[in-house]
């Protein structure tokens, strides 16, 4: 009787379905459901578990539920986390060279910059980022940063300075904005809209989907489109985490991280011009930097600071666009 029930247990076990023994994977970002970030998130869910045939799920955590910025990061790291989509503002505290991406006015044009990720330098990036425990499943978009103030518009150089302005926890940012003779203060996200409302700061630069979504042109009157930082958002996993999968499972994660990369991207171009007509119906002054010449030459100081950090990677990007 006992081997009989054992192998009628063997028999159930090979018939039982492959989602049986499904792995579920945590991805959390910091965007809302109706962010481009959680399209994508969806699509790379949808895209794992077709790929892997059930054997690999992922369960999305939208508003950073698990944690946000380098936090996350560290997360991934800890394996708390299996993968997180974050800034490379985030992402440079553990793999510094991606700061390289953080340059102001290194790309104008988004194609320009998914060019540059798709090919040898961000391949580079994902070399540096495993010499450091990493796994970038793809290069996901950020966008443009513009700038929000209560001060007047943004036109030239010189509006900047003295300008109280909130940026990230970034050595690139602050070096930018004070090269730029502004007075950078580096503060939380949750933070920004009451220290506007205070006068703590006069300015704040984000991605047009944060500023409309955090209402930040509800107390600022004057939005300058100076798309003066690009910021791309890799899609990140512990190394370890990944070689753990079998050679079928990794192929799977990162054919749909490009697909799911690719879709997010299409939908946050999409996005870009519904966004400036909103900002535009907000009754905010817009000022559009028609010429960037002035803020780039003015902003040469800024690689010359980081030319020793950085190295090769300013020449590989600027022959790559």
């Amino acid at each position: 009787m006992k081997r009989i029930l054992s192998i009628v247990m063997i028999v159930m076990i090979v018939m039982l379905p492959a989602y049986a023994f499904a792995q579920a994977l945590s991805l959390n970002h910091v965007g809302a459901t109706d962010h481009p970030y959680h399209d994508g998130a969806l699509k790379f869910a949808e895209l794992v578990e077709e790929y892997t045939g059930g054997s690999l799920t992922v369960d999305v955590f939208p508003a950073s539920q698990i944690a946000s910025g380098a936090k996350a990061i560290e997360f991934v790291q800890m394996y708390t986390l299996d993968i997180a989509l974050e800034s490379t503002m985030s992402f440079s505290n553990f793999v510094p060279e991606v700061g390289v991406l953080d340059l102001p006015f290194l790309f104008s044009t988004k194609e320009e910059a998914f060019k540059v990720l798709d090919g040898e330098v961000g391949a580079k990036l994902n070399e540096l980022a495993e010499e450091k425990g990493f796994k970038v499943l793809g290069w996901w978009d950020n966008g443009f940063r513009n700038i929000t103030s209560t001060k007047g518009a943004i036109e030239k150089p010189d509006d900047l300075k003295g300008l109280k302005i909130r940026t990230p926890e970034s050595t690139v940012f602050l070096v930018t904005f004070e090269t730029l003779g502004a007075v950078p203060t580096p503060m939380a996200v949750s933070e920004v809209f009451s220290a506007l409302q205070l006068g703590t700061v006069d300015a704040q630069e984000n991605p047009d989907n944060n500023n409309l979504k955090n209402k930040y042109t509800e107390i600022c009157p004057y939005y300058s489109i100076t798309k003066h930082i690009y910021t791309a958002e890799p899609l990140v996993m512990n190394l370890d985490r990944f070689n753990s999968f079998t050679p079928e499972e990794q192929e799977a994660l990162l054919r749909a991280g490009k697909e799911a990369g690719d879709y997010q991207r299409e939908v946050s171009l999409a996005l870009d011009e519904t966004n400036m007509q909103t900002i535009i119906d907000t009754g905010v002054a817009v000022n559009i930097v028609e010429d960037m010449t002035p803020f780039q030459e003015a902003c040469q100081p800024v690689y010359e600071a980081f030319a020793d950090r950085f190295g090769d990677l300013i020449t590989m990007i600027q022959e790559a666009k």
